[in-house]
């Protein structure tokens, strides 16, 4: 039985811990490569391109791969929380996890410094006026009421972009209001989950 070996720069964005885009050398020029997990797919930035591409499978193209250094990785680190803490600074709500992200140490990284667990959502934003289109003007009210008066409320789940969404708000003893978004598989526990950071959106906090 033959056995198939998986080309570096495949097994780098097929890693979890990585981050999700790798720079290379192919036919002399550099080219983004970048993997959508959620799909398992991998693609090439087109030449000229920002975020167009295609999909990718010519790995022995690749003359040279340009693998981040830790410098890189801890600047990366950096602009997260520093995202984390403008978009913090607009809210009108607070919480321990808004406190944290005040607090947090630009010298770690986010799942060091306890705002998420470390996932690919991190930094990744979800606008309320975008899941209002999905769960309707009426629960979106009344989400933004209970988050003014200080009440619990969710919504049932409903369909969004092919997952069940769930948003939700509940106050805590001490007067502060935690609120988030969820996005999980068909009639499954498990997906992605999100923080409200302020009062227009949600960010990624973790994927079960």
């Amino acid at each position: 039985m033959e056995t198939v070996t998986i080309h570096p720069a495949e097994a780098y964005l097929r890693n979890e811990q990585n981050p999700t885009s790798l720079y290379v050398r192919i036919g002399g020029q550099r080219r983004r490569l970048f993997i959508n997990r959620d799909e398992n797919i991998i693609g090439i930035i087109a030449p000229r391109k920002r975020k167009r591409g295609h999909v990718f499978t010519d790995w022995t193209s690749i003359e040279k791969i340009y693998y981040p250094s830790h410098d890189q990785e801890a600047n990366t680190d950096r602009k997260l929380i520093l995202k984390y803490q403008k978009l913090a600074r607009l809210a009108t709500h607070t919480n321990d996890w808004l406190r944290t992200i005040a607090d947090a140490d630009l010298d770690k990284s986010l799942y060091e410094n306890h705002i998420t667990t470390g996932t690919r959502i991190d930094g990744k934003c979800i606008g309320l006026a975008t899941i209002e289109k999905y769960c309707g003007t009426t629960e979106m009210y009344l989400f933004r009421q209970a988050m003014k008066n200080k009440k619990s409320f969710s919504t049932c789940r409903f369909d969004f972009c092919g997952y069940d969404g769930t948003l939700w708000c509940e106050p805590r003893d001490n007067g502060d209001m935690a609120a988030g978004f969820s996005k999980e598989y068909r009639n499954c526990g498990n997906g992605y989950y999100y923080l409200l950071i302020n009062d227009e959106y949600m960010i990624g906090y973790d994927i079960d």
